[in-house]
């Protein structure tokens, strides 16, 4: 009975869960109360407009506001004046779970702690075993204590019966047995500690031994019958990575700063050598101190007497300049010795210095310059020779192994640390009298030892030293005569990379200064614009173009330059030799600075057209037209052209040299020269701009001068420039013309117009305002609603707080 009711009362319950499960599924949503459902009724209905308030749960949304400020401002009131706070980590219990949960937290700090001092360097804690330090155990010594030594023999019957129960013979006391048992005792462990050493040996000697035997032993062992494989691709790539040279340290790279301060460092040097040099000083030699009595009467002092053995060698020159060997040499080289090659190594730098003495001596007493050319080896000649003709031939042959030096030993008597000139005239000094590349050398030097980079101030000295050399430059482009042109020119040569390198230290100064320059030759030029500016003028654009930009679009220096040629070679009629050889050199410039641009200059292509009018002859009624300045009709119309060449006058092929732009005379040979020039620049000129469009519109005009130009009477090289030329143009007339055609335009978009919606408001309680107006009071119509929202909530807040306050005293 009482299982069939249990079975009963299972069976009920199932049932009671079913159902209360089917309710709790099939129940729908609650229903609201209709007395907390508050319903916002609008006067009006208006289309269109959704209404998101029209009903609310004043209940529902109270009881969310308050449980918000309870776990907000409820929880900071609470915590309010509270700086910490007391929290109980133990963990209690007696049960099972409580046990592992301290295990686990133990072993939690035990493997915190092992994370911190797994890297700690400075742990000084000592494991152990057993009572033995590992570093002990790792020994592997078998220390054997001293109950191990006396294990079997301490206490025998014998020992025992003696010493504890008076047993014994007659003879042994207890005292004698103890002390006889004390030295057997010293006895054993004296043998054993003398085992224990010679096993030590032994072991130590068998070590040695198997490290000598174990490479040996390795080879042994090694089967010389297995066929190794072959290495592949790969393991031949391991094994050269694996034996490839590792890279060695390299020291590091020098600063600009540095590398500066090394060749000041090395020039003083070498200036010190040099001066050591000049005083007959070996500088290479070390100076021996050798000790020297206080009464010591210097004996072996020479005074040059009459002592025959001891003759000094006499310096002497041969009548080709060249040093003869000393007499004392000669009798020794006689003899069979070689110190003859000895003696003029070693003497070589003091027999210098007796010369310049010797010189300085010669030209104080002549009243001589002071220019180091070898006169005093001239003057010892002349002492020593009788006839003025030799004394010729002599300077003569100095002469011709100076101009054989080479430029190392040209450098060799200068000095090599410069101080900057203060003034222009000090720097003049500097230079002058100084061969080209010796006038290089020294403008390096001052460069080095005044670098910016040594001092900052240095920069000021570096601009001053380009104003000197511009200076300088335009003094030696002043009215030269056809040798000084050419010294010039070299000189230019050899100070325009340095003029470079000046410009890159302050290149916005410098500018500056060489813009100075072009402006006064300008206004120099306007004074007499009919004539061609002199060579001071002309260089200063040859200088431009090496030490700027000339294909920029527009540059400070460079375009000034360009406009002031194009004034000068639309303006000045050529009229003389040196006028048409200069306006060839600034063509030659012009095509030099639009090389890179492609751009030409009309004024330079119309002075080629130019050149070769005046080189077809004309007959007085006969008229080319022709630009400005040339003129069609006249003397100058036909200065450069030529009737009928000798025929036993050769003319070989040169372009136009230095002298031309300083002489006046036109020879037969010039007009050649500079016909054959404008020819190859012409070609130059047209097959630069080739790709420019409307190029054809300037190969017209010379082609109908070349129609009038009578080659054959010109040597074959002008012909065959003449050809080139011709073919160029020709190519370029030729060229086809590009049709200008608008470019393609993309079809118009269909507009779409939006339409303009006015607002109309006939709301007799609020006037028209404009959009301006009207956003702002939008704008203030929201501010002021949101600050009567803020005041609510806040005064909310205020009376939950005292709310709270206040139950804490009632409760307290």
């Amino acid at each position: 009975m009482a299982k069939n009711k249990k079975q009963k009362k299972g069976l009920s319950d199932a049932v009671n869960k079913k159902k209360s499960s089917q309710n709790k599924f099939s129940a729908g949503p609650k229903k609201q109360n209709p007395f907390e459902v508050h319903v916002n009724r609008e006067k009006f209905e208006i289309l269109g407009r959704k209404s998101n308030h029209s009903r609310g749960l004043p209940g529902a949304s109270r009881a969310k506001a308050f449980n918000r400020r309870k776990d907000t401002l409820g929880q900071e009131f609470l915590l309010k004046d509270k700086a910490n706070k007391f929290i109980d980590r133990r963990i209690t219990g007696n049960d099972e779970s409580a046990a592992m949960a301290r295990f686990t937290s133990e072993k939690m700090l035990q493997f915190t702690s092992q994370r911190k001092d797994r890297f700690n360097l400075n742990d000084d804690e000592i494991l152990t075993h057993k009572g033995q330090t590992l570093a002990d155990i790792e020994q592997f010594h078998n220390e054997a204590s001293d109950d191990d030594l006396e294990n079997d023999e301490e206490l025998n019957e014998n020992f025992t019966e003696a010493a504890h129960f008076g047993g014994g013979g007659e003879d042994m006391d207890r005292k004698s047995a103890i002390d006889e048992m004390i030295a057997e005792a010293k006895r054993k462990k004296a043998e054993a500690a003398k085992d224990k050493e010679e096993v030590h040996q032994l072991t130590d000697n068998l070590d040695a031994q198997y490290k000598l035997m174990a490479s040996l032993m390795g080879k042994l062992t090694k089967n010389d019958d297995e066929v190794r494989p072959k290495a592949d691709d790969y393991d031949r790539a391991m094994r050269e990575m694996i034996f490839e040279p590792k890279g060695s340290v390299a020291d590091k790279l020098e600063s600009a700063e540095e590398i500066a301060e090394k060749e000041r460092a090395r020039l003083q040097k070498l200036e010190q050598e040099r001066l050591a040099r000049m005083r007959g000083e070996d500088p290479n030699a070390k100076k021996q101190q050798t000790h020297r009595s206080a009464d010591a009467l210097d004996d072996d002092f020479y005074f040059g007497g009459d002592d025959e053995e001891e003759e000094p060698n006499i310096l002497a020159y041969g009548l080709d300049g060249q040093r003869e060997a000393p007499k004392a040499v000669e009798e020794e080289e006689e003899e069979g010795s070689d110190l003859g090659d000895d003696l003029n190594g070693e003497d070589e730098e003091a027999e210098d210095g007796e010369e310049e003495e010797e010189g300085d001596d010669e030209s104080e007493e002549d009243g001589t310059d002071d220019e180091d050319n070898l006169s005093d080896l001239k003057d010892s000649d002349s002492e020593k020779e009788e006839s003025g003709d030799e004394n010729e031939s002599t300077e003569n042959k100095v002469n011709l192994n100076l101009n054989k030096m080479t430029e190392e030993e040209e450098s060799s008597d200068l000095p090599f640390t410069y101080e900057m000139p203060g003034k222009y005239e000090d720097f003049v000094k500097l230079v002058q009298n100084q061969s080209p590349s010796r006038q290089g050398i020294i403008i390096e030097r001052v460069i080095k030892c005044n670098h910016p980079k040594l001092d900052g101030n240095n920069r000021e000295k570096m601009l001053k030293l380009f104003t000197y050399l511009l200076q300088y430059i335009n003094d030696l482009f002043s009215e030269p005569s056809e040798d000084e042109l050419t010294t010039a020119f070299k000189v230019l040569d050899k100070l325009m990379p340095h003029l470079f390198d000046l410009i890159q230290i302050g290149s916005e100064k410098m500018s500056l200064c060489l813009i100075e320059v072009i402006k006064e030759k300008h206004r120099d030029f306007k004074k007499n614009p009919k004539n061609f500016p002199e060579l001071d003028t002309l260089v200063f654009f040859k200088i431009v173009s090496n030490l700027c930009s000339t294909s920029d679009f527009r540059h400070n220096v460079v375009s000034p330059c360009f406009i002031f040629i194009s004034h000068i070679l639309s303006k000045v009629q050529p009229k003389t030799r040196s006028d048409i050889a200069c306006g060839l050199f600034l063509v030659t410039l012009v095509l030099e600075y639009t090389m890179e641009s492609k751009r030409f200059l009309p004024s330079a292509l119309n002075y080629l057209l130019g050149i070769v009018h005046m080189s077809i002859p004309k007959r007085p009624i006969e008229v080319l037209k022709i630009i400005p300045p040339f003129s069609s009709t006249g003397v100058m119309s036909k200065l450069l052209a030529i009737g009928d060449l000798p025929k036993n006058e050769k003319f070989p092929e040169e372009l136009l040299t230095s002298a031309d732009l300083v002489s006046t005379f036109i020879t037969t040979d010039f007009k050649i020269r500079a016909l054959n020039t404008s020819l190859r620049l012409i070609g130059d000129f047209l097959e630069n701009l080739k790709e420019n469009v409307g190029t054809n519109f300037l190969a017209d005009p010379f082609l109908e001068m070349f129609e009038r130009l009578n080659l054959d009477v010109y040597p074959e090289y002008v012909q065959k420039s003449a050809t080139r030329a011709k073919d160029i143009l020709k190519a370029v007339s030729e060229k086809p013309l590009k049709k200008l055609v608008p470019p393609p335009s993309k079809p118009k978009m269909i507009q779409f117009l939006e339409p303009m919606i006015e607002k109309v408001s006939d709301d007799k309680r609020r006037p028209k305002l404009t959009k301006a107006k009207e956003e702002r009071a939008k704008l203030v119509h929201k501010i002021r609603r949101e600050t009567k929202g803020a005041i609510r909530e806040i005064r909310r807040d205020t009376q939950f707080v005292q709310s709270i306050r206040h139950k804490s005293q009632m409760a307290g």
